[in-house]
């Protein structure tokens, strides 16, 4: 029940873990086709306005984990720690990207633009993405919680966005209405979550094994966590059956547009349930070093 109600009591950044690194990753994944020249004038100005969904996924996050300050001008608190806090970095890295991601989305819509200086400005917010989720990632390696204090922590991260961003992308770009969905880079992106979640349940299943070693003098981490294997074999199914469902909409008559919004969206729900799960999971095995958990 300690585990249980450790989690519990951390729900909102449950959801915030669960939410930012995919709507981060899939706005890196959006922006390659105008990065790497694959997209025409018309594509890559759809392109941008719409990649107001993966910068709604991220914000969405970062705004339920607020709640978690308690009172919302703690935040100043928060940021004066910049540069010798992890959780300090983690705030100052997302406001970082989601002002640069919304000015960049913003002039989006203006009517006259300069290709070379919007390129460069995503690199920007791509490179200022990419800090974030490594912020995320590290700003729980705490030497005194046994189980957070290990390498697994952050690559399981870093994959969580790597499985859930692809399939986000994926949607944000058929509903831009890029044609190369529908071709290689749609395969390519379905391809790579496949093989990042196939990663991440194997870190997953390392990091299962190794709570057996780690204990305090009260608990070990893992009677914390009793249906570890269940809650991975149900990351396993959520993520594999979203896998399966965006599959089937890329194969999916063209004209069907509708159906395949709504299959990829539901592709999406699906693999961040079951990254939602193990990030529960993660705050189920909170166990300090000394007598308490």
């Amino acid at each position: 029940m300690d585990g249980l109600s450790t989690a519990f009591g951390e729900i909102t950044l449950v959801l915030f873990t669960t939410l930012a690194p995919s709507g981060v990753a899939a706005l890196i994944l959006m922006g390659l086709p105008f990065l790497l020249g694959r997209a025409d004038e018309r594509e890559r100005v759809a392109i941008d306005r719409f990649m107001c969904i993966p910068i709604a996924v991220t914000l969405t996050g970062l705004v339920v984990s607020t709640t978690h300050l308690g009172n919302p001008a703690n935040a100043l608190y928060v940021l004066a720690g910049v540069g010798r806090s992890p959780l300090s970095n983690e705030v100052f890295a997302g406001v970082v990207f989601l002002g640069l991601a919304g000015m960049y989305w913003l002039t989006a819509f203006s009517e006259r633009q300069r290709a070379g200086l919007r390129r460069a400005g995503l690199a920007v917010v791509c490179a200022s993405g990419a800090a974030f989720v490594g912020a995320i990632a590290f700003a729980y390696d705490a030497a005194t919680i046994l189980t957070w204090s290990t390498p697994y922590v952050p690559l399981a991260l870093c994959l969580n966005a790597l499985a859930g961003g692809p399939l986000l992308a994926l949607l944000s770009l058929h509903v831009a209405g890029h044609r190369a969905v529908r071709g290689r880079l749609g395969w390519a992106l379905l391809g790579a979550a496949a093989l990042f979640a196939a990663a991440n349940a194997c870190v997953y299943a390392l990091q299962g094994l190794d709570l057996a070693r780690l204990e305090n003098h009260v608990t070990t981490a893992a009677s914390q966590v009793p249906g570890y294997f269940v809650m991975l074999g149900a990351f396993a199914a959520l993520v594999g059956a979203g896998i399966g469902v965006a599959a089937s909409a890329l194969r999916a008559d063209v004209g069907a547009r509708h159906a395949t919004t709504v299959r990829l969206t539901a592709a999406c729900v699906l693999a961040l349930g079951g990254i939602f799960v193990m990030r529960f999971a993660f705050y189920m095995m909170h166990l300090t070093v000394g007598l308490g958990v």
